[in-house]
């Protein structure tokens, strides 16, 4: 496997193991995708203080399913350092404003920032959203063959609702917007997604959860404007 873990990012994520935390976890979770026959892996540690900063660091592998290979073969995609501050707002609105930056094998790096709001508008309702832009600092050719930057913005919402404060199930729509000359492709310059999921606390340290996400028109398969589906199954450890 080709690791290409930024030094920084990986003395960062180890001093936030050190050092005291009010809150931690391991995501540890697994992707299919239907129309493009592959499957992805993905680690995500987090760690939150009780100051509201937090710090998170993602690492995905993709699998292949081509001939002569599979789920066991393995090659590194991308990570991501995450950092973020929650501001509790009231005791129902908490906003997190974030900053985040990705190194990825197909686009190279990639700066983000971000704001999210969440709104616990119920007892047991809660809205979610999130406003995010994204900078590649890899520059390639345009639909005009220039040369500039394929940055986007990336706007979701989440409709939450809690069961016995054990199950958990949500929907989330997501919608990518390129802010210059280039295509998705269905040859627009938007790319939406719908993603139902749910997650159930068997205790205090352990949850399990799953997702099923639509994504129209999603890619080009035998030469067809095609639609995708993805399947995901995790498991997170709190302590």
């Amino acid at each position: 496997m080709h690791n290409k873990t930024p030094i920084l990012a990986l003395a960062l994520s180890l001093s936030v193991l050190a050092g005291s935390v009010s809150a931690a976890s391991v995501d540890v979770r697994g992707q299919y995708r239907s129309e493009q026959d592959k499957f992805e892996s993905r680690v995500l540690l987090n760690h939150e203080w009780s100051n509201g900063i937090g710090a998170g660091f993602e690492y995905v592998v993709d699998h292949t399913s081509k001939a002569g290979e599979g789920i066991d073969q393995a090659r590194w995609k991308e990570n991501e350092l995450e950092l973020y501050y929650k501001y509790k707002v009231s005791d129902t609105l908490t906003l997190l404003p974030s900053v985040l930056f990705q190194d990825t094998k197909a686009s190279g790096d990639i700066a983000k920032i971000g704001l999210r709001a969440n709104w616990a508008f119920a007892p047991t309702w809660r809205l979610d959203a999130r406003v995010r832009y994204e900078h590649k600092t890899r520059d390639t050719r345009d639909l005009a063959k220039q040369w500039d930057n394929d940055d986007t913005t990336r706007s979701e919402l989440w409709l939450r609702k809690t069961f016995n404060k054990d199950l958990e199930t949500y929907y989330n729509f997501r919608w990518d917007h390129k802010l210059n000359n280039y295509a998705y492709p269905d040859k627009s310059s938007n790319l939406y997604e719908h993603n139902v999921g749910a997650a159930y606390k068997l205790n205090a340290n352990f949850k399990p959860y799953a997702e099923v996400g639509y994504l129209p028109d999603a890619l080009i398969k035998n030469k067809a404007l095609t639609d995708d589906w993805r399947f995901r199954l995790g498991l997170v450890y709190s302590f």
